[in-house]
């Protein structure tokens, strides 16, 4: 079993650790974005997404990557405000709990690899006392284009912890985190709670799912 083998265990944030955005949703901070965007820069146009948040801080970054006005680090800087206050209302994922804590009774070394800005992920582990399990978290760079899929935080994660990738293993529920685990070949772990979800993990390339997070409890050790 893939768990068993790992000595390091990578989380994405939102999604596998928590429900970043059930009390603040994630469509009305990303409408502050364009609203805020679209009065900055010109010729603006909407992401694919326009829902998403970081797909707003993307085409925004795209769109003006030297960002001579300072608009782009604006909107980076109000998107991590506006996570850190979304992680006082955030849902932990059911059996995030249990997991984080059967792996670390097996000796696993536990971190965070997010697309989001670390002070959100660590406000949320302050707020639920679990920041003691976790040795380190890598959130969203100041440069969106090294955002996952990009391997860039697993890589630092991997560097820092003296991991090779074949001793780790990342839960993810994105194909944003398939792609960047395979970029490294990090075994990997989808985790979704839809049918709509898990196929595009699988699109992503991802062969090993979960639908709950207590059947990979169950499974540690095995």
């Amino acid at each position: 079993m893939l768990l068993s083998r790992a000595s390091l265990v990578l989380w994405d944030f939102d999604g596998p650790v928590c429900g970043l955005f059930a009390g603040l949703r994630a469509p009305a901070i990303a409408a502050e974005l364009r609203a805020m965007a679209a009065a900055g820069l010109p010729h603006w146009s909407k992401p694919d997404d326009p829902h998403d948040p970081l797909a707003v801080l993307r085409r925004a970054h795209s769109a003006f990557p030297s960002d001579p006005d300072g608009l782009v680090a604006a909107l980076r800087k109000r998107l991590e405000e506006l996570e850190t206050e979304a992680a006082a209302t955030a849902e932990p994922t059911p059996g995030a709990f249990g997991l984080m804590e059967e792996l670390l009774s097996a000796g696993k070394q536990l971190v965070i690899a997010t697309n989001n800005s670390e002070a959100a992920a660590r406000a949320y582990l302050e707020l639920h006392g679990i920041e003691k399990y976790f040795g380190a978290v890598v959130g969203r760079h100041d440069d969106p284009r090294l955002m996952k899929p990009h391997p860039y935080c697993l890589e630092r994660l991997l560097a820092e912890t003296g991991t090779a990738a074949a001793d780790g293993l990342m839960i993810g529920d994105s194909p944003a985190d398939a792609l960047a685990a395979a970029a490294l070949d990090v075994p990997f772990v989808g985790y979704g709670t839809g049918p709509a979800k898990l196929l595009r993990l699988a699109e992503a390339g991802a062969e090993y799912f979960v639908g709950d997070l207590a059947a990979l409890t169950e499974a540690v050790g095995d």
